[in-house]
């Protein structure tokens, strides 16, 4: 019998809206330790014997009921009771309307993106004010609600692809950490993990499309896709501290900006400018006055 903890997430309206967005394949599973991992192993199987029946293309889905194993940046464990998260992941396999596929330095705006695509949703679900904190998580009252996470897929038969992974906190009302809460804590809203998946992917996709078409021309400083993800940051204007990898020295300064592929401008106290494209970010507190997007 199916487990019914992805029941909600398999009704046949369900499936039907989706389909109706233009995904690829969809799969929705009851529980696996990663959908991420999931995803990424399907992928490259199907490169090493494809299935020409369902073929993993762009924008495939896979969703689950509950993830036991998901993890985080920095390889952080990150797990919730079943039936309380919405976590999915998606395939993507960018290309501009030429059928030219895009430069992978143009992939960290996909997890923009979708964060500006969650941050939509939460507001029009519940009212719940959401923000973006560079470069993946989506905070509510400056707590963690959401938490993005995307790797590259790569096969020398094909371009690189994107496997980006969501997971949503919609009904916890224990959280791993203090610092995280969920929308039913934040706004005190039941919402169904279904409709959460409807909107998010609904706000996503022409976004995806819009961006694929012309991603010079979206993202470029006044671009409309630049200027939507900034005003929905709450990193932009902050003193923050970010944290580089491989053990460099921290950045500390007032993020000013995005640069041209996603990452963030921090200017620092002497005046230096420096742009951040891996790293994990502190807020510190607010700037005095905080300026725009760039």
């Amino acid at each position: 019998m199916p487990d019914p903890r992805a029941a909600d997430l398999r009704a046949p309206a369900v499936l039907a809206a989706l389909a109706d967005l233009g995904l690829g394949r969809i799969d929705v599973l009851d529980e696996v330790g990663s959908t991420n991992e999931h995803l990424t192993a399907a992928v490259t199987r199907q490169v090493r014997g494809p299935r020409p029946d369902r073929p993993w293309t762009d924008l495939s889905l896979v969703v689950t009921g509950h993830q036991s194993a998901g993890r985080g940046r920095l390889d952080r464990v990150w797990t919730t009771e079943p039936g309380t998260a919405l976590t999915f992941s998606v395939l993507l396999r960018p290309a501009d309307g030429g059928g030219r596929s895009l430069p992978t330095q143009h992939f960290p705006w996909l997890t923009l993106l979708m964060a500006s695509a969650v941050v939509d949703a939460l507001e029009e679900l519940a009212a719940a004010g959401a923000r973006i904190k560079w470069p993946n998580d989506v905070l509510v009252d400056g707590r963690k609600v959401a938490g993005l996470l995307a790797g590259l897929v790569l096969d020398e038969q094909r371009p690189p692809a994107v496997v980006l992974g969501t997971g949503v906190n919609v009904a916890q009302e224990e959280l791993p950490v203090a610092t995280a809460t969920s929308v039913r804590r934040a706004t005190g809203r039941e919402l169904e993990r279904a409709a959460v998946l409807r909107a998010v992917l609904g706000g996503f996709v022409p976004l995806y499309r819009q961006f694929c078409a012309d991603p010079a021309a979206a993202v470029r400083p006044g671009g409309p896709l630049r200027a939507r993800i900034g005003e929905r940051m709450e990193t932009l204007g902050r003193t923050v501290r970010a944290e580089l990898p491989g053990g460099a020295a921290p950045v500390t300064g007032t993020a000013t900006g995005l640069g041209e592929h996603g990452g963030l401008l921090v200017l620092e106290a002497g005046g230096a400018r420096r742009e951040v494209t891996a790293g994990d970010v502190v807020h510190l507190r607010p700037a005095p006055d905080a300026p725009g997007t760039e």
